[in-house]
């Protein structure tokens, strides 16, 4: 997160630019997104005192702005299958990198087949499977599926 002294240079700035000193940021929308709670400013040899300081919520410019939060993965409704020219199975009923699996369960199966063998399932062995998903109830189902 950038020191809330640069969002008031922006802010003034383009209030002098579009001659409009009542507005924030000269009448201007911006956006900002993500969790301003994750990444507070870093201020060199700063003390706690000074980094909250240095925060954007602790400005003035802070009381106009409208937090949105959404609470649904928005990108892909749950039950859609997404076109890709990868097939969900070839003909040897494999599948396939680049595949999306119509059953969660077949993935894992198909990944992690060996995982209670300790001769086969190594750090390399793990490496190799990775299942990367969007949100963390989606990571605890395949979770549970692969125990």
């Amino acid at each position: 997160m950038a020191h809330r002294h640069a969002f008031e240079a922006v802010d003034r700035t383009l209030r002098d630019i579009l001659e409009n000193e009542t507005e924030p940021f000269g009448g201007k929308v911006f956006v900002f997104s993500g969790d301003v709670r994750q990444i507070l400013p870093v201020v060199k040899n700063g003390s706690p005192v000074e980094t909250i300081d240095a925060y954007l919520k602790t400005s003035t410019l802070w009381s106009p702005f409208r937090a949105l939060r959404l609470t649904a993965n928005m990108r892909i409704p749950r039950d859609v299958l997404i076109e890709n020219p990868a097939t969900d199975e070839d003909e040897d009923d494999d599948i396939r990198p680049g595949a999306i699996p119509k059953c969660m369960n077949r993935i894992t199966d198909e990944m992690h087949a060996d995982i209670n063998n300790p001769e086969v399932a190594t750090g390399e062995y793990f490496a190799n499977r990775t299942i990367l998903t969007t949100t963390n109830p989606i990571v605890y189902r395949i979770n549970e599926g692969v125990a």
